[in-house]
């Protein structure tokens, strides 16, 4: 409850403030007075009350005029309204609760009623305030859990050693790639790309080294992909790319590239046969809309893709083939 609530009577017989004024104090309200509209915009700006009495004996032009500037103004507009009749036109009430006053009372006074209703509302309002700021505060707490929840999500589908997306996420990613694809009749393609004789580093430079050498080679695939495609380590040393609409020709280029951008990380691997330093093979496979592909599903692409990977190791490595 309030310490001590503002309550404005708004009413131009002067009687009814001074019958009022003490015996609210003593039940622990400031009671002030307003006479006219002009007085009462003057209270409200410098002055705003916890409570409104609004008599109705007014005239009707000037309680509407009253009760719409409350409702319209959003300084006001949570300020409850009292509607004080004469106790015997209760019609006169029920226009103040039309026209936005929570509750009436008439008169001649009932002192308790007056209090009893003052407290009501009151303590109404007061609820209403904790609900709206519990409320916002529910409201913050979602958007941090709906933040945090993505956060955990996106964790959740992250490699945690090159943090490029993981088998999950692939395997999310080319389900929906392939019904896109499908449904509008789009080409894409799939490159498996796998570290040439990666047991021989771990063998001879450590794990250490080779997590080092993962993540790597994985930033610099991402960096020679475009925006629009898509990188996931599959597993081991086995880095996968979705190529959205794109076809074989041009899935050749950026594959080509991609070996081109691990040589050029120069990194010393004297086990890869005579090459001397970290390369990558790949294998590649396009999805062609209205081909046999539409029957068999991503699953046989991704086989043909691993086929190729392997024809590219038996041919010599860090080399591209084809499905």
């Amino acid at each position: 409850m309030i310490a001590r609530p503002r309550v404005l009577l708004i009413d131009n017989q002067k009687s009814v403030w001074e019958y009022l004024k003490e015996p609210l104090e003593a039940e622990g309200y400031d009671l002030f007075n307003a006479k006219s509209i002009d007085g009462f915009h003057n209270e409200l700006l410098f002055n705003p009350p916890d409570i409104i009495l609004l008599s109705l004996t007014v005239p009707e032009s000037a309680s509407n005029e009253i009760l719409a500037y409350l409702k319209s103004h959003e300084n006001t507009e949570k300020i409850p309204v009292i509607a004080v009749i004469n106790r015997n036109n209760i019609e006169e009430g029920i226009k103040g609760l039309e026209a936005g006053a929570v509750d009436y009372i008439g008169k001649p006074f009932y002192l308790r009623e007056v209090v009893a209703k003052l407290r009501i509302h009151l303590r109404l309002r007061e609820y209403e305030e904790k609900l709206i700021r519990k409320n916002q505060e529910l409201e913050k707490y979602s958007a941090i859990l709906l933040e945090f929840n993505a956060k955990l999500e996106e964790l959740a589908r992250r490699d945690e050693l090159t943090q490029i997306w993981n088998r999950r996420a692939f395997n999310e990613q080319i389900a929906q790639l392939n019904n896109y694809s499908q449904r509008y009749a789009r080409p894409y393609s799939i490159l498996i790309i796998d570290l040439d004789h990666f047991k021989k580093y771990n063998d001879l430079y450590g794990h250490q080294a080779g997590d080092f050498v993962l993540k790597t080679v994985a930033e610099s695939i991402e960096k020679t992909c475009r925006l629009t495609d898509f990188v996931a380590r599959y597993g081991g040393e086995e880095i996968m790319v979705l190529l959205p609409e794109t076809g074989e020709e041009e899935a050749v280029k950026i594959a080509e590239r991609i070996i081109d951008s691990v040589r050029k990380l120069n990194i010393k691997h004297e086990n890869n046969d005579n090459i001397g330093i970290i390369t990558v093979s790949i294998g590649l496979a396009t999805y062609l809309p209205g081909s046999q592909d539409d029957e068999e599903g991503w699953e046989k692409l991704l086989k043909r893709a691993d086929d190729a990977l392997y024809r590219a190791k038996e041919t010599g490595r860090n080399r591209l083939c084809r499905q």
